[in-house]
């Protein structure tokens, strides 16, 4: 069993729970997802803790103004010591390479991975089913792969098998907009921009999921324009999307499927943690910045502001206009 075996062998297993490759491609997304939950929450936890330590970053960059690099040391030691990762919004994203690697291969040419071997003589990029032949002595899982239910029907109905709401999960929008190909993907994918509308508009909700999710994530930390990596987290905000969806024209659509579905996947688990981890108020300046200083200094007058006044504007001390006038005493007697 090879790193692509595994990628055939889950969706051989959620295939065989319900008979449609769309469905198996979106069964295995939400199953990547529950096992990523930890540290999805654990990045949202990272993005709440920066925003609590902004003004003692902002602090040290005022104290080191100028000194780049003690800034830095400074700024990464706080990091430390309250297990801040100002990059770790990445993390989640990073490991999505790897599945989306495998599954490329895997939906490109899905019986090579399930104990299928070409015969010989066969040279073409993307070889038909029937260029396939089982694969002798094959024991253990991967031979489980070889007689599962989705390598059947790929290699005995492989057109049935591979369309998911009107489409080809093995073809890209590249291959839909070429006029020929003499593959025979290519030549069953489509030959136009009619027949590509389908592919180029999964690519479109690709990159706007994508920049939705990025936006989210951006959200969450509050106010970065001071946070050390700010530019770098709003360049990929941008980037980011326009990159996938560069990807994404010449993925197959099965792959643009799995990129879309854990995007709708983490938008909607975004907002469930943005409520279930509180969210910790950032303390007030201890020296005039914070609204309990705020409210104190109200309340003292400054100095060089007169407190009695006997001409000006009828205006009184404070202790003076708490005594009662002589004149008042007398009326009360009578």
């Amino acid at each position: 069993m090879g790193f692509f075996e595994i990628f055939a062998g889950a969706l051989s297993a959620f295939y065989a729970v319900i008979p449609s490759y769309g469905l198996a491609i979106i069964l295995l997304t939400l199953f990547v997802r529950l096992l990523v939950i930890p540290l999805s929450i654990k990045q949202v936890r990272s993005q709440r803790e920066m925003q609590r330590i902004m003004p003692e970053v902002k602090a040290i960059q005022k104290k080191f103004k100028g000194d780049r690099q003690k800034i830095n040391e400074e700024t990464m030691k706080l990091y430390k010591e309250h297990g801040v990762n100002p990059l770790g919004g990445c993390g989640p994203l990073l490991l999505q390479f790897p599945i989306l690697i495998g599954l490329y291969y895997v939906i490109r040419r899905p019986l090579a991975y399930m104990g299928y071997q070409l015969k010989e003589g066969v040279t073409t990029r993307f070889p038909a089913p029937h260029d396939y032949a089982p694969r002798g002595g094959v024991t253990g899982l991967l031979g489980t792969i070889q007689h599962s239910r989705l390598a059947n029907d790929l290699f005995e109905h492989t057109l049935a098998a591979v369309r998911f709401l009107g489409i080809r999960l093995d073809c890209s929008s590249s291959d839909a907009l070429k006029k020929f190909d003499p593959s025979s993907v290519g030549q069953a994918c489509g030959s136009g921009l009619l027949s590509a509308l389908p592919y180029l508009f999964l690519v479109l909700v690709m990159g706007f999921t994508t920049y939705y999710m990025q936006k989210q994530l951006q959200a969450t930390r509050g106010n970065q324009a001071d946070q050390p990596g700010a530019n770098q987290m709003q360049m990929m905000t941008r980037i980011m999307p326009v990159f996938f969806m560069f990807l994404g024209f010449s993925f197959p659509s099965g792959v643009v499927l799995y990129w879309i579905t854990g995007n709708i996947w983490m938008i909607a688990q975004q907002q469930l943690i943005l409520r279930v981890v509180p969210h910790e108020p950032t303390p007030a300046k201890k020296n005039g910045g914070g609204s309990g200083s705020g409210k104190a200094l109200a309340t003292k007058p400054a100095k060089g502001t007169p407190t009695k006044s006997d001409g000006d504007n009828g205006q009184r001390s404070p202790t003076r206009a708490s005594k009662p006038h002589p004149s008042s005493k007398k009326k009360k007697k009578r």
